[in-house]
């Protein structure tokens, strides 16, 4: 009879003993299972959170290169911009310093007594002042060439002054005193301001500097001649000319 017990507590002991290692097992594997169901979702999450700009953790990162290039953008077109119009402008500045140094070479040319220096003030005032009354430089050099040869201290029998050879009636009309005449700045002012409402009255360079010559009155009444227009017209064909010959344009 104890033996028959004996054995009954054996087996009961047995059966309890596999009981508690079967649902360990499952336990086990069922919790395996959640185990990697949860650490693939959390993979899954990390990986969507790094396309969106997400740490892994869950953190935002700030790409430091995304706003970076949409600013560096415009800032870097308006450098090249920039860059652009100091190019153009040097190149600008260039060109209107050797087309001055091939007046003043003109200047010198014709009248060999005239100074560096002197040709080049006189070129810069013919250039200024031609902007000022949208007249060519060409034109205005021209006409300092017929009338004075470009001397700036002379005065005709009639009274007529300077470089551009005007009459102190007409300095006094544009607020100068006769006596400035002789300054090359002045007579060029005075000269071009003068040829520029000719031209204006008249259209055509013909009339125009036959009236400059001769008087407005003379050309309206048609007592005029071309000689004196045609021959300051084949002057400023001369300097074009010159300019061209020795690459100052």
């Amino acid at each position: 009879m104890a033996k028959k017990l004996i054995t009954f507590l054996l087996a009961i002991t047995l059966i309890a003993g596999s009981s508690v290692s079967i649902y360990a097992t499952d336990e086990t594997t069922i919790n395996d299972k959640e185990i990697t169901i949860i650490a693939a979702n959390n993979q899954d999450v990390d990986a969507a959170s790094m396309e969106n700009g997400a740490s892994p953790g869950g953190d935002a990162v700030i790409n430091p290169g995304a706003d970076t290039d949409d600013d560096a953008a415009p800032v870097e077109k308006e450098t090249k911009a920039a860059e652009t119009k100091k190019a153009k402008s040097s190149a600008a500045s260039k060109k209107e310093a050797k087309y001055k140094r091939g007046l003043a070479a003109y200047i010198r040319h014709v009248n060999p007594s005239v100074g560096k220096t002197k040709s080049l003030n006189m070129a810069g005032y013919f250039i200024s002042k031609g902007k000022k009354y949208n007249l060519p430089p060409e034109i205005l050099m021209a006409v300092a060439q017929n009338e004075s040869t470009f001397y700036t201290n002379v005065c005709n029998p009639y009274g007529y002054k300077g470089l551009m050879q005007t009459s102190d009636s007409l300095a006094r009309q544009y607020g100068y005193k006769p006596s400035s005449l002789y300054k090359a700045q002045v007579s060029i002012e005075v000269g071009a301001r003068y040829l520029s409402s000719m031209k204006k009255q008249f259209k055509s360079y013909s009339k125009a500097l036959s009236a400059y010559a001769y008087g407005p009155g003379a050309v309206k009444a048609g007592r005029y001649s071309t000689g004196i227009a045609n021959r300051v017209l084949k002057y400023r064909d001369n300097i074009e000319k010159y300019l061209k010959r020795n690459n100052y344009v």
